[in-house]
């Protein structure tokens, strides 16, 4: 399949999610569930909250490769965080995207992405592609406020 088409098609259901949801959760289920959706057994899709002291992840999809509460302060999490920019690195045989989204310079959360690399191999337009989905889970999530769970 053309990989243009392809993540057209994924912008397009990721796109219709806010307009079947009424929540920030079910929100965020639906997005990691348009990921899950095109992701084999292997990968894994998570968005993780953003509080004053730690990250809380609120969703998963696939295995769950990091823990579900995080100090602010330690791990990898907490380096995107402050560098404030979607970071991606390969370790073993694993790629990983961390991609934090934002209310204009507060961090909101980060949607954590594992992707095996014998299943996809992630490229600049995934890139580009996944900072679109960032911008698009910060203007909706806009629509929440205050935040409905």
């Amino acid at each position: 399949m053309d990989k243009s088409y392809f993540l057209d098609e994924l912008r397009l259901e990721i796109g219709l999610v806010r307009e079947q949801v009424q929540t920030l959760s079910s929100f965020y289920s639906g997005i990691t569930r348009k990921f899950a959706n095109i992701m084999d057994n292997r990968s894994s899709v998570s968005i993780y909250e953003a509080t004053d002291r730690e990250f809380i992840m609120r969703v998963c999809a696939g295995p769950c490769y990091l823990d579900q509460l995080m100090s602010f302060g330690e791990g990898t999490l907490s380096e995107v965080a402050i560098k404030g920019d979607l970071f991606h690195q390969v370790e073993q045989d694993m790629q990983i995207i961390y991609l934090p989204f934002y209310k204009t310079h507060h961090l909101l959360g980060i949607m954590v992405l594992y992707v095996p690399l014998d299943y996809y191999v992630v490229s600049d337009d995934d890139f580009v592609f996944l900072k679109e989905v960032g911008r698009f889970i910060e203007v909706q999530h806009e629509t929440f406020h205050p935040h409905t769970y």
